[in-house]
């Protein structure tokens, strides 16, 4: 409870910068695994994609192993996937996909479906879809992809750095390989919901991102020219500032979102609201997680290979520090470290004539001009 008050308050300081590279070598590992695993099972696609028809049974008694009987007999491999659900009115419905290659085979398979559940032919409904309907999803969704890349990229290149803008979208691919994995493994079912809260999935994800990036360039603004902070310590103290933003941000997100997919999907049997939620619940926690373990430390590693930063790592090694100590220190707390290792008689008074004069200008502004005196 102390560390929550403590980040409420704004006390916080947690070194994110030292797990940095073990959490990367998981999260590099959990991509390849999910690339594989995309590789090896694929996706299992609905009939949106592939092309089927859907025949839905209202009936109390109908089995599942009776439904597959009924499949069976009309022909092998017709009936792929069955489903209980139940309706918002209470009507229990047993769900039946397959594949027929004609309208008179579905209307077929939904009159012998009727006569074993004793109920009229007209009470089974069918849906049937064609394969160039998954064939336009997949382009537009597709589009929908690019285009989307290509506006983040240059919003976020224009609005704060080109450097950011890579990292973004290398996290938002990260985000998506991995839920996409995570689908494969689990052979959950891929429809065109699931493909709206992907797209939904890269908006918030660059939400956390842009907001730790807004406050990194605002710290790289306000401190950068001091020349005591490394970029890695201006990261490390932005994600603190903006940490229980996100964290509350994701909260209250991912709730909502739960709701839907217990009662949505488990109690109801909304099947286009559980594909929904599922796929956004998966997301929006890589999303949080990505802000802070993936774009953010590859936006530190692109900036520390500036020049200006690295000039500013040799001022801190001249001046007697260490430039790998992301720790936030004050002018206070500099005096005070000062007095008692001058005091104890284990360090030196730091020479400031030691550190190599700047050769860059490391506040991004040209310095102001001094006024003459009258």
């Amino acid at each position: 409870m102390s560390m929550f008050s403590d980040a409420y308050a704004g006390r916080n300081d947690f070194n994110f910068v030292r797990t940095w590279k073990s959490v990367g070598i998981v999260s590099t590992v959990l991509v390849l695994i999910s690339i594989v695993l995309l590789m090896l099972n694929g996706l299992n696609l609905s009939i949106d994609f592939e092309g089927g028809s859907i025949w839905e049974v209202p009936s109390k008694t109908l089995s599942i192993a009776e439904a597959q009987k009924v499949m069976a007999g009309v022909g092998k491999d017709v009936g792929e996937k069955y489903q209980e659900a139940t309706t918002s009115e209470g009507v229990r419905v047993l769900r039946v996909s397959g594949r027929v290659s004609s309208i008179e085979q579905s209307n077929e398979v939904a009159a012998k479906l009727a006569d074993a559940a004793g109920i009229d032919r007209t009470d089974v409904a069918i849906t049937t879809v064609g394969p160039s309907w998954g064939k336009d999803i997949t382009r537009t969704a597709r589009n929908s992809l690019i285009i989307f890349f290509i506006v983040v990229a240059l919003y976020i290149g224009l609005r704060l750095e080109p450097k950011m803008a890579v990292s973004a979208l290398i996290g938002v691919i990260h985000d998506i390989l991995i839920t996409v994995g995570f689908y494969a493994l689990f052979q959950f079912e891929v429809s065109p919901a699931t493909m709206v809260a992907f797209l939904t999935i890269l908006g918030f994800s660059l939400y956390d991102t842009i907001v730790v990036d807004d406050r990194l360039k605002e710290n790289a603004t306000k401190f950068g020219r001091t020349g005591k902070y490394t970029y890695t310590t201006l990261v490390r103290r932005s994600l603190n500032e903006v940490i229980m933003r996100s964290v509350n941000t994701t909260l209250v997100t991912i709730v909502p979102v739960l709701v839907m997919l217990i009662l949505g999907s488990g109690v109801f049997g909304e099947k286009i609201l559980g594909d929904f939620s599922l796929a956004l619940l998966v997301g929006l926690t890589l999303g949080a997680y990505s802000s802070l373990y993936v774009s953010t430390p590859l936006t530190a590693v692109l900036k520390e290979r500036e020049e200006r930063w690295i000039e500013i790592r040799r001022r801190i090694e001249a001046k007697g520090g260490d430039p790998d100590d992301t720790r936030w220190v004050t002018e206070a707390d500099e005096t005070v470290e000062r007095k008692v290792a001058v005091a104890s008689g284990v360090a030196r008074q730091p020479d400031a004539s030691a550190a190599p004069p700047l050769t860059t200008n490391i506040g991004g502004h040209p310095p102001r001009p001094r006024k003459k005196r009258r």
